[in-house]
């Protein structure tokens, strides 16, 4: 095969597919941003997750209709571009690639804030830098290899906030569940829904890589569907019991509640805890380059990033130019830079592309539609009431980002043109 003909293999069947999705969504969200969501919801807490996970669903059925009329890579980026809307593909493509720069360079100095629980002194941001490019190697082999991974490293992870659940169980105060809607009401709900989506990202990411997807027809809807239902099956046990061993107050002003948590049930308990956070930091960062990368090649194969990266490795079957020009770019921001601040605007460039799922779903024909439009309405309305409750600097942030890439594109078209 030749170097540069793009072409990916298929690699992912329905079991390994659905495991490897509820991998790329189980990870660090629920250690990095339950306790800011908590602070915005209070004991709303629990339903914030449910709802973020209803729009999350349909926003995966939106995707599982695009990825199986068009089994390519690329996710929105792609679909918009088959429905000759090109600059809204375009839009949605830098908002992917900038929201997985900002969240590698979060997991990645996540992981080396756990790691610093234990190693006194560590220098956060080169080793994280490091971490980094380790990963980018891994994804260098393939995704046969980078999936077993994704999903060796979800089956410990679920292994050890299991005994974090059944040891901390016991520490539970009922009390402190309620209410359900919380101290703040529907709008406090609404604004951590919207702090926590983030923990609900990579449902849709099988269908991004729907070229590696074996039978996308059948694989793409049960993978996002199954993947969605074990993320939940994880995430609500866990926010319940951490929730009524800190309580709503206590929790929100946490930044890691777990291992506050598994601290007061049982002093032993903090090891799994931070064992755990390890693992979801690693899994994180497999899954997020991995998919960036193909949204990537997708983007250079149209023309719209360098040719160059479009390039295809003869052997391993992957975009590796892609995922090293990635995984060097996310290396020196994480060495030079703390991009947490910049998680919200981040959630901004997600939903911005989930909103152009949304649409690109709406424009299939009758005929090839596998689920009702209105799944697809209700993430429109989802994604937008989410957008509503991010703070305004980071919507701003994130509009003038793309409006200002936007710009240089038209600009440097018209001068090939001329």
């Amino acid at each position: 095969m030749s170097k540069s003909t793009g072409v990916l293999k298929r690699e992912l069947a329905p079991v390994g597919a659905t495991l490897f999705t509820a991998g790329m969504i189980v990870g660090t969200g629920i250690f990095a941003a339950f306790g800011a969501a908590t602070n915005a919801a209070g004991t709303g807490i629990l339903l914030a997750i449910v709802l973020g996970g209803t729009v999350a669903l349909a926003t995966g059925i939106s995707a599982a209709q695009l990825g199986v009329n068009f089994p390519e890579e690329g996710g929105a980026f792609t679909w918009a571009r088959a429905f000759d809307h090109d600059t809204i593909g375009f839009i949605a493509g830098c908002g992917y690639l900038g929201k997985a720069l900002v969240s590698m360079s979060v997991v990645a100095l996540a992981l080396t804030t756990y790691l610093g629980q234990v190693i006194t002194g560590l220098p956060v941001h080169v080793v994280a830098s490091i971490a980094v490019l380790a990963i980018t190697g891994l994804n260098v082999f393939g995704i046969e290899l980078t999936s077993k991974l994704v999903i060796g490293l979800l089956a410990i992870l679920v292994c050890l906030l299991a005994i974090y659940a059944g040891a901390a169980a016991q520490a539970v105060d009922p009390a402190q569940l309620g209410p359900l809607l919380g101290n703040k009401g529907a709008l406090g709900v609404l604004a951590g829904a919207a702090i926590f989506f983030w923990s609900w990202d990579g449902f849709m990411r099988t269908a991004i890589m729907a070229s590696e997807i074996k039978d996308p027809r059948r694989t793409i809807p049960l993978s996002i569907v199954g993947g969605v239902a074990i993320a939940a099956a994880v995430f609500l046990p866990v926010a319940a019991i951490t929730l009524g061993v800190l309580g709503a107050a206590e929790l929100g002003r946490d930044d890691t509640p777990l291992l506050s948590a598994a601290r007061r049930a049982a002093d032993w308990l903090f090891w799994p805890v931070l064992a755990a956070a390890i693992v979801a930091a690693l899994g994180d960062m497999l899954g997020i380059l991995l998919t960036a990368s193909r949204v990537a090649l997708a983007m250079a194969k149209a023309h719209e990033l360098p040719r160059t990266l479009a390039t295809v490795h003869p052997r391993f079957r992957t975009p590796h130019r892609s995922v090293a020009a990635l995984g060097t770019a996310s290396a020196a921001l994480v060495l030079l830079f703390d991009l947490r601040s910049l998680i919200e605007v981040a959630s901004a460039f997600m939903l911005v592309w989930y909103l152009v799922t949304h649409f690109a779903a709406l424009q299939l024909p009758k005929s090839k539609r596998i689920a009702s439009p209105v799944f697809s309405w209700y993430g429109i309305v989802g994604c937008l009431g989410l957008i509503a409750s991010l703070p305004a600097a980071a919507l701003l942030a994130a509009a003038a980002a793309l409006a200002t890439l936007t710009g240089a594109r038209w600009i440097v078209r018209r001068r090939l043109v001329t």
